[in-house]
């Protein structure tokens, strides 16, 4: 009987062991990274710009409600992959003067969640507050970009964003509340949302390739360089077949 119990004991320790292990890694990967408990409603809006920045979309759920964040742990790897991509491509085309203004309106569209954005908060009240982020446009040389039309899929487009509650063009108000001990952005959840990030998470490979192809060819194939645009163009185009 002892013995018994001594085996209970022992399997009981082991399953405790692994609850706080599943449970508490997350948090420990988010300290390795740098990333805070959001104590204050500016802590989670630090932190969260900094996910955002980094293009660490997993991280950036650690200051999102459930649903929100489920969807960006669920789109994390493929929307990190995607606007890694767009980031080396632009960064390749900017460096040679080739990127036109309908390249970076695409590229912004293509975004997952755009980089450039500012993150302020107000209205704090008890266990609630407000946010409001601005995302900053590319800037074009022109007052507009004249891109004619690329056929691509709207689903690929800003991915988590745009169900968000724009004001306007760049603008998004945003409810946030106090979940236990962190503050949390409120982020709106619709059917859409979620079905932009499974057409993410099932096709990104379809934009990465032609990025990645073109960031290459930019780089060291002279006639590309030449009809950078419009080889983007057929490139992505047929992406939104597939």
């Amino acid at each position: 009987m002892a013995r018994l119990i001594t085996i209970v004991l022992v399997l009981a320790a082991i399953a405790g062991g692994a609850y706080v292990f599943l449970f508490k890694k997350d948090d420990a990967s988010r300290t390795l990274k740098g990333y805070r408990k959001a104590d204050t409603p500016q802590v989670a809006a630090d932190m969260l710009k900094k996910a955002i920045e980094s293009r660490e979309y997993d991280m950036a759920a650690f200051y999102c409600t459930k649903d929100f964040a489920e969807q960006l742990r669920r789109g994390a790897k493929a929307a990190n992959e995607l606007a890694d991509h767009l980031d080396r491509c632009t960064y390749q085309m900017k460096e040679r003067g080739l990127i036109r203004d309908e390249v970076k309106a695409v590229f912004f569209a293509l975004d997952p969640f755009p980089k450039e954005v500012q993150i302020s908060v107000g209205k704090e009240s008890g266990d609630t507050a407000e946010a409001t982020l601005v995302f900053t446009l590319p800037v074009f040389s022109g007052n507009q970009p004249s891109s004619g039309t690329w056929n691509l899929r709207p689903e690929i487009m800003n991915v988590f964003v745009r169900s968000m509650q724009f004001k306007n063009n760049t603008t998004v108000v945003v409810k946030m509340k106090k979940e236990g001990e962190e503050w949390k952005f409120d982020f709106p959840v619709d059917s859409a949302l979620q079905l932009r990030v499974g057409y993410l998470n099932d096709k990104y490979k379809n934009y990465t390739n032609p990025l990645e192809m073109v960031t290459q060819e930019v780089k060291n194939d002279a006639t590309t360089r030449e009809n950078v645009t419009s080889r983007l163009k057929s490139l992505l185009e047929q992406a939104a077949k597939e």
